[in-house]
Order: C-alpha cells, then sequence, then structure tokens
C-alpha cells in the first residue's frame, strides 16, 4: 500500500507490506542500496528502511521514495505535437538516459509511457522500480515483463533478470518519438491517446514488414530508415537477451579518402575524384555533383581551380573534408627556332608534343613550295597547323628535299631536330 506523506515540505511515497515480502525483501534492499550509490537525475530518493515501522508491537520494512511531480510521458508528446523540436529533444535526452543507465549496469526492465514522467524542464524521471535490475539481482528470477508493445516477443516465453532488458523498449520508445515529430498526424491515425501503445503493439511485430506502421515509416527521414532496419533485425534475433543497443549501430560517419589522380591541370583536362566513405547516411560533393554512393569515382572537367567538400552526414553527426584542384591556363607555344638546314634528301623534323589539348603549332615565313605532311588526319593549314585530343605521341613533319634552302641554313643530313619549350606556366614540357 502507498500513501502519500509530506516532511519538511517535502513529499514522499511511503510504501508498506500488509503482506509478507518474502524474497523481494532483499531484492528491494539492493535495489535501493545501489541506487543510492549511483544517485542518477533519472530515479527519485529510493530509501529501504529495515524495521521501520512498528506495527502491533512488530517492527516491519518500509519504503520511502521521493514523490515526483511531472506530466506522463504521452501528455508530453500530445501537448508538443505542433513543436518537432521539443519530442526530437526529448528523444535525445531519453537516448542520453539510456546511456548513462548502461554505463552504470542499471536496466529498468518496463520502460513504456506509463512509467516515464518528463517535469516542466524537458527532464526525464523514472518511476515503478519492482522491475529494475542490477549486477547483483542480475540472474534472479523475473517478476515484471513489461506491455507487449515495448518487449521483445522472446521476453514473454519466462527468464530471468538482464541488465539487456532495455534494449528492445529504447529502441521502440526513440523510433516512436522521431516518428511522431516528423509527422504529427501519426497520432490520431493510431489513436496513440487512447491505448497503452505509441505507435507499435505487439501483433506488428509477427510479420513486421508487412504491417501498416513499417509503411508508414520507411517514408519519412533517412534517419528512421536506418532505426527501422535496426529494428526489423531486432525482431528477427530468437532471444532478446542476444541483442545489442541500437546506439553500436549509429557510430559515426568516417572519411576513409578522397582524393583525385591529379594535383594539377591543364585548363580543358580531365580529373577523377574518387572517395570512400563509411556509417553516412548520405554522401554529397559540392560544384554541382550532389548526392554520391559511400563509395566511387567521377570524371570531371573543370574549367577554372576549385575547392571541392566532400560532406558525409550520419545519424548525429556531419563530416566534411576539402580537396583543392588547381587548373592552369592551356600553354601557347610561341615560336619553334631551327638553323637552316641544306637538304639533299628527305629531312625529319621531330616534335615531341606535351598532354596538352589543343596545341597549335604554327609554320611561318616559309618560301617556295612547302609540301608539309603528317601521319595520322589531322586538321592541317600551311598558316597554322592543329592538333586536337592528342596523348602525348611523336608528331613528324617531312620536309620534302631541295625545297627548304632559302629559309634554312645548314644542317647535315638526316638530322632529327627537337626543341624543349617552356609553357605559359613555366613547366618543362
Amino acid at each position: 500500500m502507498v500513501f502519500q506523506l509530506i516532511h519538511l515540505a517535502k513529499k514522499w511515497a511511503f510504501r508498506v507490506w500488509h503482506v509478507p515480502m518474502g524474497e523481494n525483501q532483499d531484492r528491494f534492499l539492493t535495489i535501493s542500496k545501489y541506487l543510492t550509490s549511483k544517485n542518477l537525475p533519472y530515479f527519485a530518493d529510493f530509501i529501504y528502511d529495515e524495521k521501520a515501522l512498528l506495527v502491533n508491537g512488530e517492527l516491519v520494512d518500509t519504503i520511502r521514495m521521493e514523490w515526483l511531480d511531472g506530466v506522463l510521458f504521452k501528455e508530453y508528446i500530445e501537448k508538443n505535437l505542433a513543436e518537432p523540436d521539443k519530442l526530437k529533444t526529448l528523444a535525445d535526452n531519453f537516448l542520453i538516459m539510456c546511456k548513462d543507465l548502461r554505463d552504470n549496469q542499471i536496466s529498468h526492465g518496463d520502460l513504456q509511457e506509463g512509467n516515464i514522467l518528463i517535469t516542466e524542464k524537458g527532464e526525464i524521471r523514472l518511476v515503478d522500480y519492482d522491475s529494475i535490475c542490477v549486477p547483483e539481482i542480475e540472474g534472479q528470477k523475473e517478476f515484471v515483463t513489461g506491455l507487449k508493445g515495448y518487449q521483445h516477443p522472446s521476453r514473454f516465453q519466462g527468464g530471468k533478470a538482464s541488465l539487456k532488458a532495455d534494449y528492445f523498449s529504447e529502441l521502440i520508445i526513440y523510433i516512436s518519438l522521431y516518428a511522431l515529430a516528423e509527422k504529427p498526424n501519426l497520432w490520431e491515425k493510431y489513436q496513440v491517446k487512447d491505448t497503452q501503445y505509441l505507435l507499435f503493439n505487439e501483433l506488428d511485430f509477427e510479420d513486421f514488414e508487412k504491417s501498416i506502421i513499417y509503411n508508414d515509416l520507411t517514408s519519412l527521414s533517412s534517419e528512421l530508415e536506418l532505426l527501422i532496419e535496426i529494428l526489423v533485425e531486432y525482431i528477427a534475433i530468437p532471444n532478446y537477451l542476444d541483442l545489442k543497443p541500437f546506439t553500436s549501430y549509429l557510430s559515426p560517419p568516417k572519411i576513409i579518402e578522397f582524393k583525385t589522380d591529379k594535383d594539377v591541370l591543364i585548363q580543358g583536362a580531365n580529373v577523377i575524384i574518387s572517395w570512400e566513405v563509411e556509417n553516412a547516411l548520405e554522401v554529397s560533393i559540392n560544384n554541382n555533383i550532389g548526392v554520391v554512393e559511400n563509395k566511387g569515382d567521377i570524371e570531371i572537367k573543370p574549367s577554372d581551380s576549385f575547392e571541392y567538400i566532400l560532406s558525409a552526414k550520419g545519424f548525429k553527426e556531419e563530416l566534411s573534408q576539402k580537396l583543392e584542384i588547381k587548373v592552369f591556363p592551356t600553354p601557347i607555344i610561341k615560336s619553334i627556332q631551327i638553323a637552316t638546314p641544306v637538304f639533299e634528301n628527305n629531312t625529319i623534323l621531330a616534335i615531341q608534343t606535351p598532354e596538352f589539348p589543343n596545341i597549335e603549332i604554327g609554320i611561318k615565313n616559309f618560301s617556295n613550295n612547302l609540301n608539309v605532311s603528317f601521319d595520322n588526319s589531322n586538321y592541317i593549314s600551311f598558316e597554322n597547323l592543329k592538333f586536337n585530343k592528342l596523348e602525348p605521341q611523336l608528331r613528324t613533319i617531312t620536309l620534302k628535299e631541295n625545297k627548304l634552302n632559302k629559309i634554312f641554313s645548314s644542317i647535315k643530313n638526316n638530322r632529327v631536330i627537337s626543341k624543349i619549350l617552356k609553357s605559359q606556366t613555366n613547366e618543362k614540357n
């Protein structure tokens, strides 16, 4: 039996037994001592007093708990359906609480809307500690298994107290909060106010991927899609004791690589950008590339120097990495000058062309009948010889015998002439 008492202006819930407590006595004493030692903000002061009340000449044990003021979980949600940021903040605070409980080796055992209060400041408080498990209790007989809409189906097959008992209900509550923040009309559609459920019931877990709620939630954000994938995996696991915290699936994104195959480009040349990212819900690259897969490459032809930024969006974190590409103007070869040769036979002028597109080679100030030919089909002009889309290779100009005596000075027969020129970028090619 529970009575509300007031002592020094503080309210207490005073709990006494009118039937023998049996083994519950040691259980509650253990819970009380453990929670007091951890002093977490989610629990009320929970004090087990041995032989604290005199009844008909016999001293009996009692429990007194701080009386918590606040609104029930569902009431808070309904009040803030039009304020999604508040619901997402509540979801984040709930996630922090779950981690704190795990770090301190505590499971509540019956996480559900009736056992969660929200204070005026939005702080979470837990009530009803009969189902709590701490290390000393783990493995003992389980007295409370929770509501079916919050628990893994295997929880009701009979089991023992476990520190893993909250894993499934944590995910159910977190998904419900996130979904209602994104789509408030789910509250009315599933008549949440008038049930003991949030958005899920035990029938949904029998064939989840064919359920109505599954279809409603998979059409929302990428964050919810990931959470639903985790829930699908949870349901497929036969025993809830084999679950792991759903937060372990939400590792922050990691950029493995973001690079190019060239550091410096000449204007008009192509470059390949490649990347690899882990644990990202969405990966994107700026400069009109947009959303991409988590791993891939793309060939682009930048016209100017650019700073490319790869953004990797995780569940709660976002990373970015910069990559600078320098693009220089196309070099122009001003002239090729050689000494005047005397020709008795054919002479070959060989030019090793650099790896630049749209190279222009000009031959001017010639006299007589100059016969110029190339070893492939390029556009040819007496005034301007244009090489388009060249790969590095040897181009040859065949100058017929006795045709250039007046414009070239002496040179030995069959001599190959080449000159290394400097481009406007001052790079030797």
